[in-house]
């Protein structure tokens, strides 16, 4: 049998007691371990017992550890496992931790899902293939990961789409041809998460009132640069000839051509 001689508060830690064993320094143990097992001076032990009373505080080590880790924000099941691993956990206590923070809520996959989700929808731009990808490679079940993003897909709208949209036209309108910029902004689209038929719909409405703009503007900058070195008809030629190499259509320029007032003569 042995006996605990002496138990006193870490001057450090008011949370962590240093606990003395026949005269000598056991271990420091949590207030947790402290309690559960009513410790105090005089008590006398097994070999079984201080071995419990190791592997609990151990035990209470790693709730501790992942409770610290889950204060700063929401994680997942497989956050926490790795994070106590790499804290050099036992599995067994990986394992019991886990479900201590399940069985409390402290890890909450459904609700995980829901706070990323309105975080992407309200601070970034980011679509629902990204959510996907992301909520995958963080270890969430699958029938969550589909019925979030589903409802991350109808709370797209207009809005969030022709802004994304804009941006790029911004950027690219007076650069890129209609069609060019169209496979620009579907680049873009896809490369921030969203599929083809979720935006197309609302594209077709930008694409619409933002054609004859880029048209017309390309046009002017053609006919300015080339009037310099041509002239009626070679003019109008070349003016198409530099416009189709942009990747505006034949037609269209025709007809651009036409509303401006300069004819093939």
């Amino acid at each position: 049998m042995h006996k605990i001689t002496k138990i006193e508060v870490q001057k450090n830690n008011k949370d962590r007691f240093n606990l003395y064993i026949d005269n000598n320094f056991f271990a420091g143990i949590d207030a947790a371990t402290y309690v559960f097992y009513n410790l105090k001076k005089g008590q006398e032990l097994t070999d079984d017992m201080l071995q419990a009373i190791g592997d609990y505080d151990n035990y209470r080590r790693a709730i501790n550890l992942a409770l610290n880790y889950l204060s700063y924000k929401k994680r997942t099941e497989q956050e926490v496992r790795q994070y106590l691993n790499k804290a050099e956990v036992s599995e067994n206590h990986i394992h019991q931790t886990i479900d201590y923070c399940i069985k409390n809520q402290y890890i909450n996959h459904e609700d995980y899902c829901l706070s990323y989700m309105n975080t992407l929808l309200n601070t970034t731009d980011k679509g629902p293939n990204h959510f996907e990808a992301e909520l995958k490679s963080l270890g969430v079940e699958h029938d969550l990961i589909e019925k979030y993003k589903a409802k991350f897909i109808d709370a797209i709208d207009a809005e969030r789409i022709t802004k994304i949209a804009q941006k790029v036209q911004k950027k690219y309108s007076h650069k890129l041809s209609q069609r060019m910029l169209e496979q620009k902004l579907m680049q873009t689209f896809y490369q921030k998460g969203y599929n083809f038929d979720i935006v197309s719909d609302y594209l077709a409405d930008v694409f619409v009132e933002q054609q004859d703009g880029v048209l017309m503007a390309q046009l002017e900058k053609s006919v300015t640069k080339l009037s310099r070195k041509y002239t009626g008809k070679a003019l109008y030629q070349k003016v198409i000839e530099q416009m189709m190499r942009k990747g505006f259509q034949y037609d269209q320029i025709q007809s651009a051509l036409k509303e401006s007032g300069m004819e093939d003569e």
